[in-house]
């Protein structure tokens, strides 16, 4: 495997799993597919919650960076 198409892969895995956190802090229907899902599978609740977090921090971090090129371009 290419070790540039590995790098991508985490990237977008990372930004996805951000996208869900976001989505599960403010759908309360979200959130009680995964809490099902949790309670079926209880030894995916501790990845899936890390990844959410660092996911979101990432998705932050890009969004920050975005807005600091536009900013510093001006």
């Amino acid at each position: 495997m290419d070790p540039r198409a590995a790098v991508g892969d985490l990237l977008w895995s990372g930004m996805v799993y951000g996208f869900k956190g976001v989505r599960y802090l403010v759908s309360a229907g979200y959130r009680r597919r995964v809490h099902a899902f949790w309670r079926l599978h209880p030894e995916r609740r501790a990845g899936g919650i890390r990844r959410m977090i660092w996911g979101a921090v990432l998705d932050v971090s890009i969004i920050v960076c975005v807005a600091l090129a536009f900013a510093s371009h001006k």
